[in-house]
């Protein structure tokens, strides 16, 4: 649920009163008239439209506080044990001071940091580790999502592992665009932020001797139970599902059962999760191709382990670690098929792509696509001025190739030519349709082929006719 709210986590005061947040029919749904069901789902809602506002990923502590609802920060008051009495029980300013004094105390944040369960002190940790924010969906994949939190902190406290973080004040989620290298992105993402003012004091603390031992005798006790494990994974695909902005073809139905499969056979889930995961931007880079379940085909899976992986993953993937990929994919195919998800076809095709992947040689490149015909799609936008989806196939990069190195970016003796030349006409009627374009895309669509490719474009538009079918 998107909010078309603008507010963002910056600096500033609410006045002393509580906000909108608090009105009497808030108080009224918490009533014997609505079932507990019922209420939650209504306080979740409320928690992700709050969570879908703009957040600043180096907000301080006093803009992140002046920021939250005033139940939240009720909760924030109780947890860090300030009692609600006086001008403090008024004030959201008192409210605020006292908890900005109180957690910039290493004594103090100590105290709240040593009462955080062990696996809530990890996830705190991860964020510092990663310079005080990080992506929500890469932290609720290893420590579970936040459903069934609300929204009345003050009296139904949250209880999953972020939750418990959010609820002490020391991690805030919202939106961002902003990536690690300080500039903005294209997408707005949810983030999970540690103020910058606390940073410091928390890095300091959890390098503790104590502090560490005690989480990983809890991690390794947790990880015992393979239940944990699969609610883990089940959450992190319901966070990551549940922010989407485009309608995958892998459904998450599909996945949530592809998990629960492979968990009863004996496989880690987590894990599992971590592949579809990747599987799933892939597609996405993918998707004027990979429209269904039956679209994906051996390249694809090819492309995925050799290629993908590098540019998409800060990490060097190993031989192996690409390899149990392709297994991965393997397998939920298999289940796919065997729940009547996919044709027959596609399952065979696909086992046998993996198989010849795996098959001991170290190359996972082997199987390439089919020389293109020029159909393809190679590009789709929405045109921002009429609101309809334009499609560029790889006949549209070869003329933009060849206006480039045989006529120096002149399209009028260009299209002059095409009357000279096989399928001129419909060559002339795409050249039209680059000229209305901004220069821009040209550059975009361009940048997608290989010096190599020019020559051939050229000797294409000279002697062989326009084709519209596509091999991809």
């Amino acid at each position: 649920m998107y909010t078309k709210s603008n507010d963002e986590f910056e600096d500033g005061d609410f006045d002393d009163y509580d906000d909108a947040d608090d009105f009497d029919f808030a108080s009224a749904l918490v009533t014997d008239e609505l079932t507990d069901e019922l209420v939650r789902y209504w306080g979740d809602l409320r928690r992700i439209e709050e969570e879908n506002k703009v957040i600043r990923v180096n907000l301080s502590l006093t803009a992140a506080l002046n920021k939250i609802p005033a139940k939240w920060l009720d909760a924030a008051c109780q947890a860090n044990r300030l009692a609600l009495q006086g001008n403090l029980r008024k004030s959201r300013r008192a409210k605020v001071a006292a908890l900005v004094a109180s957690l910039t105390s290493k004594d103090e944040l100590r105290r709240c940091v040593t009462e955080l369960p062990p696996r809530a002190r990890a996830a705190l940790r991860r964020v510092v580790d990663n310079g005080g924010w990080m992506r929500l969906a890469d932290l609720t994949r290893d420590f579970g999502s936040m459903d069934g939190d609300g929204w009345f902190w003050d009296e139904v406290p949250p209880t999953s592992c972020l939750g418990e973080l959010r609820r002490r004040a020391l991690l805030f989620v919202g939106r961002t665009s902003r990536t690690k290298d300080g500039k903005l992105g294209k997408r707005m993402f949810k983030v999970a932020v540690v103020p910058r003012d606390i940073r410091d004091l928390l890095r300091s603390i959890l390098s503790e001797a104590a502090i560490c031992r005690e989480e990983e005798a809890a991690f390794v006790k947790r990880f015992a139970k393979p239940e944990d494990a699969l609610n883990d994974a089940i959450c992190a695909a319901h966070g990551y599902y549940d922010v989407l902005d485009w309608q995958p073809p892998l459904e998450r139905c599909d996945v949530e059962d592809f998990l629960r499969y492979v968990s009863r056979h004996g496989f880690d889930p987590v894990m599992a999760w971590f592949g579809i995961e990747i599987l799933l931007a892939f597609i996405e880079t993918r998707l004027h191709e990979i429209q269904s379940l039956d679209d994906l085909c051996g390249y694809h899976i090819s492309e995925l382990a050799s290629g993908f992986v590098d540019m998409s993953y800060m990490q060097r993937w190993t031989l192996d670690e690409r390899r149990n990929l392709i297994h991965l994919v393997r397998y939920l195919y298999d289940r796919l098929y065997e729940r009547g998800r996919i044709l027959v076809e596609t399952r065979d095709e696909v086992r046998r792509a993996c198989a010849r992947l795996v098959s001991g040689k170290r190359k996972l490149n082997l199987i390439r696509r089919p020389p293109p015909i020029g159909g393809e799609l190679i590009f789709i936008r929405v045109n921002p001025n009429t609101g309809e989806e334009e499609r560029y196939t790889f006949n549209h990069q070869r003329l933009l190739m060849v206006w480039a190195g045989a006529f120096h970016q002149d399209w009028r003796t260009m299209l002059s030519v095409c009357e000279t030349v096989p399928s001129g006409a419909q060559k002339a009627a795409l050249i039209h349709e680059l000229i209305a374009l901004e220069p821009s895309i040209c550059d975009l669509i361009i940048s997608q082929a290989d010096e190599e490719d020019f020559d051939r474009a050229i000797l294409w538009f000279y002697e062989d006719r326009l084709l519209e079918l596509s091999a991809w």
